[in-house]
């Protein structure tokens, strides 16, 4: 088995996505190392441990924080360890001058969200170009992005999508009577939607209100984001006469955002169409969502509305349009009062369809082929299982 150095810029503590796919590796009796900021206090590893060492590294972009990072990246180079898997963005400019040169064998993994624009970013661009031409393996979490990426950088290795979901055994918390009548505003009728994050343009949040607006008061709206302050949303809320119907909740740790979320009725999904939003895989909060038994309101963009539809996991609507919004929120709201999306059916579908150890097969096939040096595929579209199946 390997010895595997991996490293990232993201904190830990605050998400799981960055090490779903460890687990996986450490069952199959790979050696971890895990160096990032707030390793030691690992979210993903506090509910579902795997065997791993752990090295705490600086977060934020200061000199100290930059010259460890750098630290870190040569002694894996220079290291007894079989693979660098490198993980974040950000983590590839840094890559790609401390692993510049000889690898002296070792394989290097890139897992990474997105793609620098060549126009707007063009050194940093310049710099993942480079660190992808030197992959033995890219993971991307989205198939629209692994393939532009895999086009655009000219990749040489095999180039996988990894989607950022839950794996099954995600704990979450029992529905609480306290925070559903405070999600209700009281209203043992009430249909609450729930929406992680705040109100931005790029989530449809706009459109969003102005649909809420048109619909009867027992239809509410939870969000996260809200400002310590009074700020340009309660002003956009109080001209829509929207106040009393919209709860705006601080943000929170991961833990305490899902045990909210477990309380309501049904969850938006809703993106701006930037062509690149389109999300042939899911994103994370698709499963935050499945995995709390809620149905979906999705924007209808290609990838996205095939697997709501396919699963049967909620509605879609035109997401520019308020009007089809509050049509697609009340479709949803009697698909729930007619048990057609039961939160234990909504559960099956992430437990059967989305849960992240649908992935890891693909995944360690792999990570095997990469150790055991195989041949690298050029030009070739990312395999995907929702295109093939």
């Amino acid at each position: 088995m390997s010895r595997i150095f991996y490293i990232s810029r993201s904190d830990l503590s605050d998400s799981p996505y960055p090490e779903v796919t460890l687990p996986a590796l450490a069952a199959a009796g790979h050696e971890i190392v895990v160096a990032a900021p707030q390793a030691s206090k690992s979210l993903y590893r506090r509910h579902l441990p795997f065997a791993c060492e752990v090295i705490d590294i600086p977060l934020g972009r200061k000199l100290v924080a930059e010259l460890d990072v750098m630290r870190r990246l040569l002694s894996a180079r220079f290291g007894r360890n079989d693979v660098i898997y490198l993980n974040s963005q950000s983590m590839s400019l840094r890559a790609a001058i401390g692993l510049s040169g000889p690898k002296f064998g070792k394989k290097i993994l890139y897992h990474n969200p997105d793609y620098f624009c060549p126009l707007n970013f063009p050194v940093s661009f310049w710099l993942e170009r480079r660190l992808c031409r030197m992959a033995d393996l890219y993971l991307n979490v989205e198939f629209h992005r692994a393939y532009i990426t895999s086009v655009m950088y000219r990749c040489r290795c095999p180039v996988i999508t990894c989607p950022p979901n839950l794996p099954l055994k995600w704990p979450v918390a029992s529905a609480s009577v306290e925070k559903r009548m405070l999600m209700a505003g009281g209203d043992p009728e009430a249909f609450v939607l729930m929406l992680h994050g705040g109100y931005h343009e790029w989530r449809m949040t706009p459109q969003l209100v102005e649909a809420l607006a048109s619909l009867p008061e027992n239809v509410r709206l939870v969000m996260t984001g809200k400002s310590p302050t009074r700020d340009k949303v309660d002003e956009v809320l109080e001209r829509l006469s929207l106040s009393n119907r919209v709860v705006r909740l601080p943000r929170m740790d991961f833990d305490e955002l899902l045990s909210y979320t477990v309380n309501a009725d049904a969850a938006v999904l809703l993106y701006m169409n930037t062509d690149l939003g389109n999300f042939f895989t899911a994103p994370g909060r698709l499963t935050e969502y499945l995995v709390c038994g809620l149905p979906l309101l999705a924007s209808d963009h290609t990838g996205l509305e095939n697997l709501v539809v396919r699963y049967n996991a909620g509605v879609t609507v035109d997401a520019t349009k308020p009007t089809s919004i509050a049509a697609g929120i009340r479709r949803l709201e009697q698909g729930v009062k007619q048990n057609v999306y039961t939160k234990a059916r909504m559960r099956s579908v992430f437990e059967e369809h989305f849960a992240f150890e649908h992935w890891e097969p693909q995944f360690l096939a792999a990570f095997d082929a990469m150790l055991k040096g195989t041949p690298r595929r050029i030009d070739q579209k990312p395999p995907f299982p929702w295109l093939t199946t």
